[in-house]
């Protein structure tokens, strides 16, 4: 019998694939970067009985543990991969495995660089706040990587995830990662938590690997009191868009409490530049625009284009 670890080696390891995702043990798509295909090569498991012996070995090893409780677990496998479960009944297909590649440590992505990596690496290095945009897939974690990387190395960096995918090139960076609560509903340490625990341990800049709950309001106001070049990643489908996600959250992180001029105009005075990121049908993953985030005035985000890729492919920068 083959061990699942020696069969899944080639896969793992070729770095064409960026995702591989079971619908049970004997349905396998893998992801070179032109979409999903199935994989018609070698069976990984001989069944249900060594798929799952299989996972709950491999969680174990992560320090994670499934309670028919809590039928979600995020982890990371073999310390090259983020890996996502979903245990019956909540998923009718069986357990459904999802393995996503994590970034390397390389100091420039070769899929980002020229006119709009150096118009990022320059708000880098003058310390200004960037919000990264995108669907999933996008590449807001690799550029998000790259961008760090050229970050001073005497910056004390804090970078606060759900599952540990941040990992630049850079010297000081203290990784804190969030925890779900146990099967009694106790132990949980949200992204909140953590940015409220960040502002106590000195950082030069706070990165946040997903904005998607109530920490967007203290990430705001952490943006405020001397945390200048920190950065965020956020799914949208512009920078248009990603301004009233973050509103969004933040008066639903509000409660109703704040007035929403005033989260509009945290948001003007808090980041400097939105980058929305792009990956084209069966193409590469391209920053599509940037933005200036030019200020705030009768109820209105002023953006101001500094970069946009044209319909043809080629760059348009727009001066910055």
């Amino acid at each position: 019998m083959t061990n699942p670890r020696i069969a899944l080696s080639p896969l793992l390891e070729d770095p064409r694939i960026t995702d591989l995702c079971w619908n049970g043990p004997h349905d396998l798509r893998l992801d070179r970067g032109a979409g999903f295909e199935h994989w018609d090569g070698p069976g990984i498991f001989s069944g249900e009985e060594e798929y799952l012996r299989f996972i709950l070995e491999e969680l174990s090893r992560s320090g994670k543990t499934w309670d028919a409780k809590l039928p979600f677990v995020d982890a990371e496998f073999f310390g090259t991969h983020r890996a996502h479960l979903v245990f019956p009944p909540i998923s009718r297909i069986g357990i459904a495995l999802s393995l996503r590649r994590l970034p390397g440590r390389s100091k420039i992505s070769p899929g980002f660089s020229g006119a709009a990596f150096e118009i990022l690496r320059k708000s880098v290095q003058s310390r200004e706040s960037l919000l990264i945009c995108g669907a999933t897939g996008s590449g807001k974690t690799t550029l998000f990587n790259s961008l760090i990387s050229t970050a001073d190395p005497k910056d004390r960096i804090l970078a606060l995830e759900d599952t540990p995918e941040l990992r630049p090139d850079h010297p000081h960076l203290v990784s804190l990662l969030t925890r779900k609560a146990n099967s009694d509903g106790y132990g949980e340490v949200t992204l909140r938590d953590l940015v409220r625990q960040t502002l106590r341990m000195k950082p030069d800049r706070i990165l946040i690997g997903e904005c998607r709950g109530d920490e967007v309001l203290d990430l705001l106001l952490s943006l405020h009191t001397g945390h200048k070049g920190s950065m965020a990643t956020l799914h949208a489908e512009s920078a248009a868009d990603a301004v009233k996600r973050l509103e969004l959250l933040a008066l639903i992180a509000g409660k109703g409490r704040i007035p929403s001029p005033l989260i509009k105009s945290l948001i003007s005075s808090g980041f400097q530049k939105i980058v929305h990121l792009e990956k084209a049908p069966g193409g590469p993953r391209i920053i599509r625009e940037i933005v200036s985030i030019e200020g705030f005035e009768r109820d209105v985000v002023y953006l101001r284009p500094v970069f946009q890729m044209v319909p043809d492919g080629s760059p348009a920068p727009r001066g910055h």
